[in-house]
C-alpha cells in the first residue's frame, strides 16, 4: 500500500495578523460557512495554519487543493489533497478560502471558473507589504533599525496576551525611536537590500538591530520561492532611490527565485517524510521535530555562502556609514533538541554558533547569542522546534535586546 504524504509543516504559532484576518473573515461571514465544506486552496505552511484557526472555530469539514500536482492524493494532517479540477467541480455546499499570501493569481483563477468573490470564495489576506512600505518610509534619524523574520510577529495559539515581539519592543523603546521591519521567511540578502535603501533615503540608524537565524542560513532558505517576497521586493525599489540600480537587479532576481518550485517541494518533501500529529494546538511528533531540527540546526555551516557574503557586507557597509550593528542569535528550544538527539545536538549547534560568531568578531562587531535564554515553557508549545516563542518568552527576548541596547549606547 502505497503511504500517503502529509504536508502538514510544525505549526504551534502563527502570525497574529494572518490570525487576525483568517478569523475575522470566519466570523464575519458565520452565516456562510455554517454547515459547508471549507476547501483551502494551497497546501502550504499558511494553509495548515488556516485549518488550526478554522479548527478553533469549530470547523473540521476541510478539504485542501493546490497547484502543484505532486501534493495531490496527500493530506495536510488528516485533511485531504484534492486536485483542483475535483476542487471546482464541489461547488455545492461548499466555501473556498485562498491561503495562498501572493494568491493573485488563484483568485483570477476562481473568478475565471466563475466562483464569485466574497460569496463563494473568500481571500482573506493581510496587509503585510503595505504595512511594511509605510514603515519604510517613516523617516528616520539616529532611531534604532530592527530587521527580522517571523519571530517578531508569531504569536502561540495559546497565548492570552497576544502582543507580537514588535508591539513588545515599541512599547519598551518607545515607537518614535524604533522602526521595525520584519517579515516571515526574510534573510540577510534581502536585509542587505532593505537597509541599503534605507541609506538610499538618508535614513541611517544609530544602531542595526538584525536577526540571524540559523534557518535562514541553511543555503537553501533565500532560495525557496515562500522567501522571496517578489511585490515587496519591487515595492522597496520603486520607493527608495537606486543610483546603482543593485535594488532593481535584486527584484528581478527574487522574480526568478520565485519559480524554483523544485527548491520548496525539496524541502517540504523533507518534511513530509516524517510521520506527524495532527497540528491542532498540539504537540509536533517527535518525527518531524527531528527532521526540522537536522534541516534547519544541525547542518554544518558554511561561512561562504550567499547569506553569510551578505552578513559580511552589512557589517562592512556599517563601519562605512558610521552606525553600529547589534546582530542577535534567537532562542533554539534546546531541550527539546537534547531530549531528542542527546548531545550530537549541542554539538552541532555550538559548532554552527562559534563559526557565526567568528564571522561577526571578524568584522568587528560583538554576536548576541539568546540562544539558550528560553527553556521550553517558554515557547509557542514545549514541543516547537523553530524559534517561536510564548507571550513570556518574547518578553524576555526584548527585555535582553533592550538591555544590550542600554549597555553598547553607554559605551559610545
Amino acid at each position: 500500500m502505497e503511504k500517503v504524504q502529509n504536508y502538514a509543516w510544525p505549526i504551534t504559532a502563527v502570525s497574529k495578523e494572518d490570525y487576525t484576518v483568517i478569523l475575522d473573515c470566519v466570523r464575519e461571514n458565520k452565516e456562510k460557512f455554517e454547515g459547508k465544506q471549507i476547501l483551502i486552496f494551497g497546501a502550504g505552511i499558511r494553509g495548515a495554519e488556516f485549518s488550526v484557526v478554522l479548527e478553533g472555530e469549530g470547523y473540521t469539514n476541510i478539504v485542501f487543493t493546490d497547484n502543484n500536482k505532486e501534493k495531490w492524493g496527500g493530506v495536510i494532517d488528516g485533511y485531504p489533497i484534492i486536485s483542483v479540477e475535483e476542487a471546482l467541480n464541489r461547488r455545492e455546499n461548499v466555501v473556498y478560502m485562498i491561503s495562498v499570501e501572493e494568491g493573485d493569481s488563484i483568485r483570477d483563477q476562481l473568478l475565471n471558473a466563475g466562483l464569485e468573490e466574497n460569496k463563494d470564495f473568500y481571500y482573506p489576506k493581510a496587509d503585510l507589504y503595505e504595512r511594511f512600505t509605510e514603515e519604510f518610509r517613516r523617516p528616520m534619524k539616529d532611531e534604532i533599525l530592527v530587521m527580522g523574520d517571523c519571530m517578531f510577529e508569531v504569536i502561540s495559539f495559546y497565548d492570552k496576551n497576544k502582543d507580537s515581539l514588535s508591539e513588545i519592543m515599541q512599547q519598551q523603546l518607545g515607537y518614535e525611536n524604533v522602526k521595525l521591519l520584519t517579515m516571515h521567511g526574510m534573510g540577510m540578502p534581502s536585509f542587505y537590500h532593505v537597509l541599503k535603501g534605507q541609506l538610499n533615503c538618508g535614513y541611517k540608524p544609530s544602531v542595526f538591530v538584525v536577526m540571524l537565524n540559523f534557518e535562514t542560513l541553511t543555503g537553501k532558505q533565500h532560495l525557496l520561492p515562500r522567501s522571496q517576497h517578489t511585490k515587496l521586493a519591487r515595492m522597496v525599489s520603486e520607493t527608495a532611490p537606486d543610483p546603482d540600480e543593485e535594488l532593481k537587479r535584486y527584484a528581478e532576481l527574487t522574480e526568478e527565485r520565485v519559480k524554483n518550485v523544485q527548491a520548496e517541494f525539496f524541502t517540504t518533501n523533507n518534511m513530509s517524510s516524517a510521520k506527524m500529529s495532527n497540528n491542532s494546538k498540539g504537540k509536533i511528533s517527535d518525527s518531524a521535530s527531528k527532521v526540522f531540527f537536522k534541516l534547519n540546526y544541525m547542518y554544518k555551516l558554511d561561512t561562504e555562502m550567499e547569506s553569510i557574503q551578505y552578513l559580511r557586507e552589512v557589517l562592512r557597509m556599517a563601519k562605512e556609514k558610521d552606525f553600529q550593528v547589534l546582530p542577535f542569535v534567537p532562542p533554539v528550544n534546546y531541550q527539546r533538541g537534547e531530549e531528542l538527539f542527546g548531545s550530537a545536538f549541542e554539538q552541532a549547534y555550538s559548532h554552527n554558533l562559534t563559526a557565526l560568531t567568528e564571522v561577526v568578531e571578524e568584522e568587528g562587531f560583538h554576536l548576541l547569542d539568546l540562544s539558550h535564554i528560553c527553556t521550553r515553557e517558554l515557547f509557542a508549545h514545549a514541543s516547537t522546534p523553530d524559534e517561536t516563542t510564548n507571550y513570556e518568552g518574547r518578553t524576555l527576548v526584548a527585555k535582553k535586546i533592550c538591555e544590550e541596547l542600554c549597555r553598547m549606547e553607554k559605551n559610545v
